[in-house]
């Protein structure tokens, strides 16, 4: 049986156990409203990671959760080679292939055993740019593990990607990224 979060004493020195939670799946939707109505989703299945609890004695989880950007799907080729070449420039520079989520810090949640919703906030990492995001979040206990929903807006000019547009019709500049993922206890 793994161990909550818990001190232990040992030669008048605290040792805190970290808890640990690995992805063993999920699913990244992201929302995008376009300009002149209507919408699309584009979505992924490739998100992995692992956070902690610090043993540090910081608010923030220790880890981070990552995003392949290189297999996001629009659901039409065209748009997924524009998304990919000129928009999220995946082959630009280093790291901008993905997406990571880290400096993760839960409010209305304990570390040590997080059900039910709360908000967090984190540092994204996206197109070279590292920016603070918030959003809601919910936690619910499953099985062998615990499943995490999240979500938060995005300013795709807050990352410096350019207004996405073709023939006229583009993406507005705020998308809303959806996150559900399930980690093992």
């Amino acid at each position: 049986m793994k161990p909550t979060l818990i001190s232990i004493l040992l030669a008048g020195t605290t040792i805190v156990a970290a808890r640990t939670w690995p992805v063993q799946q999920g699913n990244v939707r992201i929302m995008c409203s376009m300009t002149v109505g209507g919408s699309f989703d584009t979505r992924t299945a490739a998100l992995s990671g692992t956070v902690a609890t610090s043993t540090s004695g910081s608010p923030a989880l220790d880890g981070n959760f990552t995003v392949d950007l290189r297999t996001l799907d629009t659901g039409i080729s065209l748009r997924n080679q524009h998304l990919r070449d000129h928009y999220l420039e995946v082959d630009k520079a280093p790291g901008y292939d993905k997406a990571i989520l880290s400096e993760i810090v839960l409010q209305g949640l304990t570390g040590d055993a997080p059900q039910g919703k709360g908000s967090f906030t984190g540092s994204l990492t996206l197109h070279g740019v590292k920016k603070t995001v918030s959003g809601a979040v919910d936690v619910r206990k499953t099985g062998h593990g615990l499943e995490v929903k999240a979500s938060f807006p995005l300013g795709l000019s807050d990352y410096n990607i350019a207004e996405p547009r073709y023939l006229g019709v583009g993406v507005k500049n705020t998308v809303q990224v959806e996150v559900v993922f399930t980690v093992s206890q």
